[in-house]
């Protein structure tokens, strides 16, 4: 099977020849050319057509994903219900540590308790933390800004299928 690479060094080739040849030899080239060319699309549009086969299922199991994270979280809100449920139960009836057939129920204390953080006082600068705000950072350099701790990176290529 003849890859791309193949495709593109032989019409690299031919182009090279056709600068060196008399116009009957380069038009005879040209016409393989017009046939290699012909090759190089249909395993182009191979590609393309691959390309959006993974990209709609790439999209697919995103959406999957997504549905089953929902699902996933659904589940973890009844669980955390339940188990709330218990532990109330466990301590209205005074009750450390049950065992049933197949399970060994314990109410147990945590060792560390809870940090409640209060709504109306301010939190003092040394315990916030920062992130960056990209896009003003963007803007600015954008804007023909000089910063010393930023600057914009060299434009990257895409191939785009329609």
């Amino acid at each position: 099977m003849t890859t791309l690479f193949d495709i593109q060094a032989e019409l690299l080739e031919i182009e090279s020849q056709i600068e060196d040849l008399p116009s009957d030899q380069a038009e005879q080239l040209l016409s393989e050319w017009l046939t290699a060319y012909g090759r190089r699309n249909d395993k182009l549009d191979s590609y393309a057509r691959l390309i959006a086969e993974l990209e709609a299922r790439a999209k697919a199991r995103r959406e999957e994903a997504q549905r089953l994270s929902k699902r996933a979280q659904i589940d973890d809100n009844k669980s955390k219900l339940l188990r709330e449920t218990l532990q109330n139960f466990f301590i209205a009836h005074s009750c450390k540590t049950i065992e049933t057939d197949r399970h060994r129920l314990t109410l147990a204390k945590n060792s560390k308790r809870p940090l409640l953080l209060a709504e109306t006082a301010p939190i003092p600068e040394e315990y916030l933390t920062k992130e960056p705000d990209r896009s003003a950072i963007r803007k600015a350099l954008e804007s023909s800004i000089t910063l010393d701790f930023a600057h914009l990176g060299e434009a990257t290529y895409s191939i785009r299928i329609k």
